[in-house]
């Protein structure tokens, strides 16, 4: 069976919908949105162009994939229920290519919730049933837009009390670690909310993230970088006993850059004690390392209750080896070290620790974050309520306003076509007919990407957004 059959990739019960809409329907037009209620108030568009790059570009109708899925869908429903004769038309007549019209923002663009951020519709009159049978492929922009979306928000924060605490901001674009791969879905899902990371921060973990880029948005830059680094499996090969020495034999070996070395392999306290205990053996091993301009020492605590224990190991670090005043009365460490915190981190959980830095008298500068499955696996289509939903059909040459309004508001769908434009600085949706430039472009028609962007250009939208938190 093949893996990346269009007539396939849907919900079940959208196979069944052909047959459904009232007769004279020529068009179906349909909108994605992040509706009211949505955790963050804009939402970075992002991933777009590698769906459709990698799944509706050129010929993806062959006879194979119709006498597959025919063959499939009266098994799993019934038979006479697929649409054999609407996908042969396509085969036959567009040379099987999607007589599809998608418009979109361009990505990396931050929009206000409750806004327009994609509509698709059909182009060929025979054609109307598919542009809802897409919506389970095209939805999955969702994905990447989400992680995009709150990898941007944490930088935002993160901007907010490097300025406040009088930090510098050398060390921004690395304030929030990609670890996200190992508890990622799939190798794609990790290569695509690593790739979204990468419009925000530079540090990353998800090695196939960095694929991204030049695969699928014209560019051969490297976005992601790492340091060397420790893990339990090494930390702990000499036991509790050999804990020192295990350390000593690490920071020996290390190559030059920055080293970053998981602490609470039994306990953290005693870790920090030791290494900030002037004549220790590996006070002298640490401060020989750092004897070296480039090179910088990083300690992750890796358990523990995560503002307590931050605060903790910032001011045993203090304590051992010494720490000034910014500019705005906050504590930065005297020499090139810093403190890692990867656990169980989201959003929140991120603005609590930096918080307490901030009400502890700590500069944010000292300390990076790490996010793994709080990046990649945390959210949901629901985080910023993302929705597919028809809002205008044309039968028998009238255009007919569609839309849904159940009990529950929130879930209202918007009615007629649409345009993108923006008053102040601020994004509204509006009649298509209105005034206004209109930020939905047509990326893609009859099997025809028409825009292919960098990722560089991308980037720099997000960055103009995540660089600022006012």
């Amino acid at each position: 069976m093949m893996e990346n059959n269009i007539c396939l990739l849907t919900d079940s019960y959208k196979v069944t919908h052909h047959y459904f809409y009232p007769k004279g329907t020529q068009k179906i037009y349909s909108y994605l949105e992040s509706r009211v209620g949505a955790e963050f108030n804009r939402t970075i568009f992002y991933g777009l162009q590698y769906i459709l790059k990698k799944y509706l570009v050129g010929k993806v109708v062959t006879q194979e994939k119709i006498d597959e899925a025919d063959d499939l869908i009266s098994n799993h429903i019934g038979e006479d229920i697929f649409n054999r004769e609407g996908w042969q038309y396509i085969l036959d007549e567009h040379d099987g290519m999607l007589p599809i019209e998608i418009k979109a923002v361009a990505e990396g663009t931050p929009v206000d919730v409750s806004n327009v951020l994609m509509t698709v519709e059909n182009t060929d009159d025979k054609s109307y049933w598919l542009p809802n049978y897409l919506e389970s492929l095209l939805l999955q922009v969702w994905y990447p837009s989400t992680v995009a979306t709150l990898s941007a928000e944490v930088r935002k924060l993160a901007n907010f009390y490097l300025d406040v605490t009088g930090s510098a901001k050398d060390n921004l674009d690395f304030m929030l670690h990609d670890f996200g791969y190992r508890g990622a879905t799939s190798t794609e899902s990790s290569m695509l909310a690593g790739s979204a990371h990468l419009l925000n921060f530079s540090g990353t973990d998800t090695i196939p993230a960095l694929t991204i880029p030049e695969n699928y948005y014209n560019d051969s830059n490297l976005y992601g970088f790492s340091v060397q680094a420790t893990e339990h499996s090494v930390m702990t090969s000499l036991g509790e006993d050999g804990e020192f020495n295990q350390i000593l034999n690490v920071i020996d070996n290390a190559k030059e850059g920055i080293l970053s070395m998981v602490i609470d392999s039994y306990n953290y306290r005693n870790f920090l004690t030791e290494a900030g205990k002037s004549g220790s053996e590996l006070n002298e091993a640490i401060l020989n390392f750092l004897d070296c301009e480039s090179n910088k020492v990083v300690f992750r605590p890796d358990s523990g209750e995560p503002v307590s224990t931050t605060i903790d190991c910032l001011n045993l670090l203090s304590e051992g080896f010494g720490s000034h005043l910014t500019d705005k009365g906050y504590n930065v460490f005297d020499l090139n070290i810093g403190l890692l915190w990867g656990d169980g981190l989201d959003y929140h959980k991120i603005r609590d620790i930096l918080f307490a830095m901030k009400s502890n008298g700590w500069a944010a500068e000292n300390i990076i974050f790490g996010m793994g499955g709080g990046l990649h696996t945390a959210v949901n289509r629901d985080t910023q309520r993302n929705a597919f939903k028809c809002s205008a059909q044309l039968r028998n040459g009238v255009w007919h306003d569609i839309f849904k309004n159940p009990l529950d508001s929130s879930k209202k769908s918007k009615t007629g076509r649409f345009k993108l434009i923006n008053e102040n600085n601020s994004f509204k949706t509006v009649p298509i007919d209105c005034d206004g430039e209109n930020y939905l472009q047509c990326v893609f028609k009859n099997g025809e990407l028409l825009i292919d962007e960098s990722f560089g250009n991308i980037k720099a939208r997000a960055l103009n957004y995540s660089n600022s938190y006012r």
